[in-house]
């Protein structure tokens, strides 16, 4: 999910002097921290894996990304069977049954509802959007 400067890309940004490419630099550097921060915060705590699992990159100058070698991140952040993207219950597929196990009892079901989508990222994004101005103003500072 990239967060989009209002129809600015990498490219437009190629032929800035040094002293602007180093100010935008430094205000992507500081969204991105940000952003990796928020990640972390609003993600789900159940055993920490996935909260813990985030991690941030610089690939270059004006470049940054965050990723997770998690599986299951889209079944959290989107949902699954009816609150997921496909609106259906989970079925089994090899069985005539799903067997897992609650709280040390087997529970065997022929579908179940799935879970709910907890839309972290979505939440993560709104809040460094909110402190963009913030961070374009701190880089001036700091590099003029």
């Amino acid at each position: 999910m990239p967060i989009n400067f209002e129809g600015f890309s990498v490219q437009d940004f190629e032929g800035l002097t040094s002293d602007t490419r180093k100010t935008v630099s430094k205000a992507l550097e500081y969204t991105a921290e940000d952003i990796f921060a928020n990640i972390k915060r609003e993600a789900p705590v159940d055993h920490g894996r996935l909260a813990g699992s985030f991690q941030l990159k610089k690939l270059n100058d004006l470049q940054f990304q965050i990723y997770s070698q998690v599986e299951y991140i889209w079944f959290v952040h989107e949902g699954t069977g009816i609150y997921g993207p496909h609106n259906t219950p989970i079925k089994p597929v090899t069985s005539p049954v799903l067997r897992f196990m609650i709280n040390g009892r087997w529970i065997s079901k022929k579908e179940v509802k799935g879970q709910k989508g907890n839309p972290f990222m979505d939440r993560a994004f709104d809040k460094t959007e909110t402190r963009l101005q913030e961070f374009i103003i701190r880089a001036i500072q700091e590099t003029t």
